[in-house]
């Protein structure tokens, strides 16, 4: 993907207020991290011209994927993959499985809704990534249910935690995403709206996001 496409795709989530950015009490992710921002790319789903440029090229990006590696169905996380998960799955003229965050019941189908075979490669499809623990455990729980899962997709990926790449790496799982922070951080700056303030605290941030969690009450390394 061109930088200037990723710039562009960027300002449209500015442009769209997707971007939110604390002012005294910072925002925990469910990981336990805080952070000055919180991203609200569920926001695409009421655009239709940003939404299809955006599934547009999350398709292109994607499609060497899908083929090389023979997937077989993609799957979206409850709840805030489902919709971009169903986009690409429309796409690709692919089976659509819906992962749960917990599951119900037992056997392989507990946390996984739809039909598979053991052994099947699929993609998981989310909004975003922080440091990834999300999706190494989807991963493990896809794998888990006899399912083979690689390969994910997410709209952003933060890509400024420390720990992340080697986790990856450790669980076999590889992320492709259209954005970043570091992108999406450029497009909010030249934006020129933010005070002073907020903009020396996404600074302060983007340097070092792993004291500034700690320095905020949140967690200063990956948890199991």
């Amino acid at each position: 993907m061109q930088d200037s496409s990723r710039k562009e795709l960027a300002r449209i989530l500015v442009d769209l207020d997707a971007i939110k950015v604390a002012g005294s009490q910072p925002f925990f992710y469910t990981s336990g991290w805080a952070s000055p921002i919180y991203l609200d790319a569920q926001g695409l789903l009421s655009d239709v011209a940003a939404r299809k440029r955006i599934m547009r090229q999350a398709s292109e990006i994607m499609a060497p994927v899908i083929e090389q590696q023979g997937i077989r169905a993609i799957v979206g996380t409850e709840s805030s993959g489902v919709a971009y998960a169903a986009w690409m799955a429309q796409t690709f003229e692919l089976p659509l499985l819906f992962l749960r965050k917990k599951p119900v019941g037992w056997g392989m189908h507990a946390q996984i809704e739809g039909h598979f075979q053991a052994g099947d490669p699929v993609i998981l499809v989310d909004d975003l990534t922080t440091d990834g623990k999300s999706k190494i455990d989807a991963s493990l729980a896809l794998r888990k249910s006899g399912l083979s899962m690689h390969h994910a997709f997410v709209l952003i990926d933060f890509g400024i935690y420390p720990y992340t790449a080697e986790l990856l790496r450790s669980h076999a799982l590889t992320i492709h995403a259209l954005l970043d922070w570091a992108t999406l951080f450029e497009a909010l700056r030249d934006k020129g709206d933010l005070p002073a303030e907020r903009l020396k605290t996404l600074e302060d941030f983007t340097r070092d996001p792993v004291a500034w969690s700690l320095h905020h009450g949140g967690i200063g390394q990956w948890t199991n």
